[in-house]
């Protein structure tokens, strides 16, 4: 046990160890790890001369948040370019004004990017366009990126620069939309929406990308996160983060999903077999601090462009079940190789149908290569029915959810789908009830990817316009908390580290202005709710240390 150099008392502590559930008192070593945990009267008389000691005066502490499963390098990338959230942009005129601002602030600006928008809750309820773009700016690139990630649109100068048109073939996995004469709109689907952007928008230099790693950063800290999950890492990129880790200016505990068709051409046979995730652990860092956790991949889109695998077709559009994002038998051969390779594998699937392939290629590939509790994932996990989430239980699959969904995008999800089978999606009561294992998460910056918003939404299920997606599916402020703190260390095998408040782990944990699991009934208290301070490693690195 490492000398003890600082001890907080007088505390409303909630550790999420069911073991011991509550305390006053902590003792936090040098290591930055906890020494003890209970009253006041047991930790305090550890300390001795020369120990700091912290009075919380009453106030709330729990464990940091994990948010595991967000983009960290896209996050910080976005803080710099035009902001076109709706509220407050309300209509395609405001998007292109605000380009149109940026444009005049910056005329040397290479290219001309936004990010965030969302057809959905445009007045015109429809994508801008190429003409729309292109009156922002005809001698340079405009691309704005839908608040999703799956789906973005450029200007006609872009799209000559991409050397798109009518006769362009769509990629697999994407499509390039087109107007009644089959000419390219500029609105790009999925895959298609970032296979050409080397062409169009300059290459961010490393020291850019470690800007923006610590802008992400501060960010997370801010809203509680001690730990997170980069859910989907170009092989190329971990030496990014094994750079700002170094600088110590990425300070959250950093776990990369690396996408894996890009690992295995990134490797191209330079282990002889596949890559395991030995071979590409970042050197020079302390495992707690960086890691690669998991293989990632892709099976379908998104809701809110349209794009997500269905059984059944979009509302109002009889021809769309939205797409794969690879060909069946390919991704169920890749989630193979994957799982022989010993991975911890995290699918994006959020259409019922892409729920179904993906848990038929874990099945087969538990099959071919039997492994003891594999923990693979699935990311999103949305619309499911009752043979589903049996599916997941038997297969001992995590579902990895992300509540501020429903509070920013439920509305467009009952436009597309209906009400009877938005009312199916993120069942996170009925998941509890089944024994599904299951750990919260934001998919920040599709939403902002704030904790706290994120456990009020799952609390309360109501849309942007008042609509509750299906009040059986709520759960308790205490279970969301657990989901956004103890749940996200299991599933991504680091429970021995961080999670909860318990001796022997690190002393990761945030002041709450208040206690909001006082009175379980009131969970009106969680709207003024408030993240005062971010400790990481015993090491205040958000807030006022002594509040």
């Amino acid at each position: 046990m490492a000398k003890t150099v600082c001890i907080v008392t007088n505390a409303r502590i909630y550790t999420m160890d069911p073991e011991q559930p509550n305390a006053t008192a902590m003792a936090i070593g040098r290591d930055g790890r906890l020494n003890a945990i209970g009253s006041d009267s047991e930790v305090g008389a550890m300390g001795g001369a020369g120990v700091r000691r912290i009075d919380m005066r009453g106030r709330c502490v729990i464990p940091g948040f994990f948010d595991c499963h967000l983009h960290m390098l896209w996050l910080g990338t976005n803080l710099l370019q035009v902001d076109l959230s709706s509220p407050p942009v309300t209509n395609i005129e405001g998007i292109v004004s605000l380009l149109s601002a940026r444009l005049d602030a910056e005329p040397e600006i290479a290219c001309v990017s936004g990010n965030r928008y969302d057809q959905n809750k445009l007045a015109e309820k429809v994508h801008p366009d190429r003409n729309d773009l292109d009156r922002v700016a005809t001698d340079r690139p405009v691309r704005i990126v839908h608040t999703s990630g799956h789906a973005a649109v450029v200007n006609s100068y872009a799209l000559n620069a991409m050397g798109i048109d009518r006769s362009t073939p769509d990629p697999m996995g994407g499509e390039i939309v087109r107007d009644g004469a089959g000419e390219p709109t500029g609105v790009l689907l999925e895959t298609a929406s970032w296979s050409w952007l080397d062409k169009i928008i300059p290459k961010a230099t490393r020291p850019e990308n470690v800007a923006a790693l610590a802008r992400a950063s501060e960010y997370m800290l801010a809203r509680g996160i001690t730990s997170a999950s980069d859910a989907h890492t170009d092989p190329a990129d971990i030496a990014l983060y094994q750079e700002a880790v170094l600088r110590k200016v990425l300070r959250v505990r950093t776990g990369l999903m690396v996408g894996w068709p890009e690992l295995i051409q990134f490797a191209d046979g330079a282990y002889g077999r596949d890559p395991r995730p030995d071979d590409v652990q970042p050197e020079g860092c302390n495992w707690h601090e960086l890691h690669v956790g998991q293989a990632k991949l892709f099976s379908d889109g998104a809701i809110t462009t349209r794009t997500c695998w269905l059984t059944e077709p979009f509302v109002g559009m009889p021809e769309n079940y939205g797409m794969p994002l690879h060909d069946p038998e390919e991704l169920i051969e890749l989630i193979c190789r994957a799982h022989d390779q010993g991975w911890q594998i995290a699918t994006h699937a959020i259409g019922d149908r892409a729920v179904d392939l993906v848990l038929t290629a874990y099945a087969q590939a538990q099959a071919r290569n039997t492994r003891r509790k594999p923990g693979h994932r699935i990311e999103h996990c949305m619309l499911l029915d009752k043979g589903l989430i049996s599916r997941l239980r038997r297969q001992n699959v995590w579902s990895i959810g992300q509540p501020e969904f429903l509070s920013q995008l439920g509305d467009a999800y009952i436009t597309g789908l209906g009400e009877e089978r938005a009312f199916r999606l993120s069942p996170y009561a009925s998941l509890d009830e089944n024994g599904v294992a299951q750990a919260f998460s934001s998919d920040c910056p599709v939403v902002p990817g704030a904790p706290l918003a994120g456990i009020r939404a799952a609390v309360d299920r109501r849309t942007p316009n008042g609509v509750v997606l299906n009040a059986a599916e709520r759960i308790s402020a205490d279970a969301a908390f657990y989901a956004y703190t103890a749940a996200p260390a299991y599933a991504t095998r680091t429970e021995r580290d961080r999670g909860s408040l318990t001796s022997g782990k690190f002393a990761d944990f945030i002041v709450l202005s208040a206690d909001p699991l006082q009175s379980e009934e009131d969970f009106a208290a969680l709207d003024d709710l408030a993240v005062l301070a971010t400790f990481v490693g015993g090491e205040c690195l958000y807030g006022e240390a002594e509040l």
